[in-house]
Order: C-alpha cells, then sequence, then structure tokens
C-alpha cells in the first residue's frame, strides 16, 4: 500500500476588464464548484506550459504572456484531496469572445471578481478562491 502524496497542479486567472473566468469543475474533488480553469501537472511538464495547456484544454483559450502569482493549497480530508497548486496569471487583459467549456470542465464562463468573494460564501467555489482571484486583480 503506497503513502498518498499531494497532487501538484496549476490554474489560471484570466481576467477580462473586471470579470475572470472561472470553470465549472466536471470531476472529484469539488466536482460542481466553481474554480480557475486548471490541473495535473504532467511528468516532465512546465509549470507554465502545464498552465497553458491546461487553460487550453479547458476553456479553448491560446496564452501566451503569464506570470507565477502565487502557490496555493487546497485540502480536503473528506475527499482524501491534497493539491499544491502554481496560480499564474495573464499578464494580459484577454480581449477574446466567450470561453467555451471543455475537457474536465462543466461550464466555463466570466463572473465579476466582486461576486467571486460571496460565490465562495455560499460554497459555491473551490476554498480560497476570492483570495486569489483579489490578488490577481490587484496587481
Amino acid at each position: 500500500m503506497s503513502t498518498p502524496r499531494p497532487l501538484l497542479g496549476v490554474s489560471v486567472c484570466l481576467l477580462k476588464g473586471t470579470d475572470v473566468c472561472l470553470v465549472r469543475r466536471g470531476r472529484a474533488p469539488w466536482a460542481g464548484a466553481w474554480s480557475l480553469p486548471g490541473g495535473r501537472v504532467e511528468f516532465g511538464e512546465r509549470l507554465e506550459d502545464a498552465a497553458r495547456r491546461e487553460m487550453r484544454e479547458e476553456t479553448g483559450v491560446e496564452l501566451e504572456a503569464i506570470e507565477l502569482l502565487r502557490l496555493h493549497e487546497a485540502i480536503d480530508p473528506a475527499h482524501d484531496a491534497h493539491a499544491v497548486i502554481a496560480v499564474f496569471r495573464s499578464l494580459a487583459e484577454w480581449n477574446g469572445d466567450a470561453v467555451a467549456a471543455a475537457d474536465g470542465a462543466a461550464d466555463a464562463r466570466f463572473f465579476p471578481v466582486s461576486e467571486v468573494g460571496g460565490m465562495e460564501a455560499e460554497g459555491r467555489t473551490t476554498p480560497g478562491l476570492a483570495a486569489i482571484v483579489q490578488d490577481a486583480a490587484r496587481r
């Protein structure tokens, strides 16, 4: 029997004006919750490359200029979940059209940054999302 280990993941905070791109998670853990687009890092994959790949796979958006925003830990013992997530943000405001949910995302759309805190308080987001989005919006 192997000892459980944290998952290494990436996510991307994509801003469009005063809105942020969120995806509804289609898979456990936190299935049904709104979160930043992202997922697992593959063996041998650079973090930035993983962030761009996950963004493309989950929303169809191609990003070039991104920067590391912060590390985030998501731990939920009730679901045997522990992820260490490298959170990136887009360096340029995105001016594209709508995003399209794909891969592990059940839905994808833009929400006002000002609403994310309330969504988290209602339990509709992954834990800690509001602080991450606020941090990205301030920079």
